[in-house]
């Protein structure tokens, strides 16, 4: 139940309604058309410097661009992970994809996962992703093979809010921002939302009384925790794993990075942004609900009157790999799902990445 929460710190809940954008916008992607390489980069924000790999189209030529931020957990650059023993990561199987259809993209391992350490933990704060992310744009954006007028950033699961903070951030403004599987509201919110979804599983033992209990303990306790009020672990909840889920959130050492994560509201922050938006979230995903916050993130840019796509992809699961089983079927054995992320014979939902593709071309004419 535990390893739930520490692969992916998101959220699983009622059964998604599928959206599916016009035929004649999104179309079955055409055949790979450029041979592709890549090459090995360092990022340096200050002294620290940070490894990276861009894959790229190997024709001549000037590309648009992608920064690819991973998300949550100990994910590297790949979104392979040391908590699962397969290594098919779905952030270089995207990259290579758009990269073969005419992007640049550029991703790297963030602070404290892959061969990146991150700064002492004094100093480690939320802003050191955006910090990151911001290194990144002014590297791809100072390359010579890139349109720099064309550089997008895109966020998976807990790195969409880091895309948001470092849209907002940087200087001349991006081509667009791109949310993969991106919760929406705040990390705590999401978090909660996914406990609740653990221990009302049959699996979990519980009764609707115990549950009720834990949940509205935890839930004080969170805010609490958001206010920077006293937290006790031992009454947060009478569950040991979650009892030391609390304590792992008081560590002194790490507490102001946890403050800002679960604190941050993306749906509420992506409404300042002022560049096109492209949402996707598969309908299979137990992690990000496509209706609590995929469709939330949406509502929250439509009534700021922003440039925004949504694309529900009806069978691409939260890393955004193809799933033929169903929502229920992957719902009761959440820890099987998340094991099995990165199996070798997995492959991107073709839906989900020929939407993407769509959305780029209509604004980098990439395909």
């Amino acid at each position: 139940m535990i390893r739930t929460v520490v692969l992916a710190i998101a959220a699983c809940s009622a059964s998604p309604h599928v959206v599916k954008p016009p035929t004649s916008a999104y179309g079955v992607m055409a055949d790979a058309v450029h041979p592709i390489g890549s090459e090995d980069v360092t990022i340096t924000v200050g002294t620290r410097r940070i490894p990276g790999t861009i894959v790229a189209p190997r024709d001549p030529g000037t590309w648009p661009a992608i920064v690819l931020l991973v998300g949550s957990g100990p994910t590297d650059r790949d979104w392979n992970s040391p908590l699962l023993a397969t290594k098919n990561g779905s952030g270089k199987l995207l990259a290579e994809e758009l990269a073969s259809r005419g992007a640049l993209v550029l991703r790297f391992d963030k602070a404290g996962a892959g061969k990146n350490p991150g700064p002492p933990l004094a100093e480690f704060t939320i802003d050191t992703y955006r910090q990151e992310a911001l290194a990144a744009i002014a590297l791809v954006r100072a390359r010579q093979d890139v349109r720099a007028d064309h550089v997008f950033i895109a966020g998976h699961s807990e790195g969409g809010m880091h895309a948001t903070r470092a849209a907002l951030s940087v200087t001349p403004p991006l081509a667009g921002v791109i949310y993969l599987s991106s919760a929406s509201r705040t990390m705590a919110d999401t978090m909660l939302t996914q406990l609740e979804g653990n221990l009302t599983n049959p699996m979990a033992g519980l009764d609707d009384a115990r549950v009720k209990s834990e949940m509205t303990s935890l839930r004080s306790a969170f805010a609490d925790f958001l206010a920077a009020r006293p937290v006790d672990p031992t009454t947060a909840s009478t569950i040991p794993q979650l009892q030391q889920l609390v304590a792992g959130m008081l560590n002194p050492a790490t507490l102001s990075l946890m403050r800002g994560l679960l604190g941050f509201d993306n749906a509420a922050e992506a409404a300042k942004l002022t560049v096109p938006v492209f949402i996707v979230n598969g309908a299979k995903d137990v992690q990000v609900d496509p209706e609590l916050d995929a469709r939330l993130l949406d509502r929250s840019l439509r009534a700021a009157k922003r440039d925004v796509t949504l694309y529900l992809a009806p069978d691409a699961d939260h890393v955004l790999k193809h799933e033929a089983k169903s929502l229920a079927v992957l719902r009761a054995d959440l820890v099987s799902v998340q094991n099995n992320y990165n199996a070798e014979t997995r492959t991107l939902d073709e839906d989900a990445v020929t939407a993407l593709v769509a959305w780029l071309a209509a604004r980098t004419r990439i395909n």
